[in-house]
């Protein structure tokens, strides 16, 4: 009696990137934070929500631009408030401001490139507010 061949080994999937429009929508999700904060990410979201990949990645972005969106505002009004008062704290606050620009600009870039490569793209930090 003869033993059946063991079955191939399984090779790690790359994410099914689907057509050429799916592929530009994913990275306007993702290039888009650098502009827009997180509108771009859920626009496409809501849009796009019968392709499991357009719709996971835009997921990704929106989850991750939240956090520096939010943040950007509270700094916004913040230093508009001590600015108005003519304290020179109001300079820090811009320098806070941009610092936090200049954060989600590079993950959303780099997330944006991985996803061009064929790559999962990650974030280091997530509110799994969409899933």
């Amino acid at each position: 009696m003869t033993t059946p061949p063991p079955p191939p080994p399984v090779e790690p999937q790359q994410p099914a990137s689907g057509s050429g429009d799916d592929k530009n929508l994913v990275l306007i999700s993702h290039f888009g934070m650098v502009l827009f904060g997180f509108w771009p990410a859920l626009i496409i979201y809501l849009v796009k929500g019968d392709n499991p990949y357009v719709k996971s990645e835009a997921a990704k972005a929106f989850n991750f631009s939240i956090i520096p969106s939010a943040a950007l505002l509270v700094l916004q009004i913040l230093s508009f408030a001590v600015l108005s008062t003519g304290s020179a704290i109001g300079c820090l606050f811009s320098l806070l401001i941009f610092a936090t620009w200049v954060a989600m600009a590079t993950f959303g870039i780099m997330a944006g490139i991985k996803v061009n490569d064929g790559k999962e793209a990650t974030y280091p930090a997530e509110v799994p507010i969409l899933k």
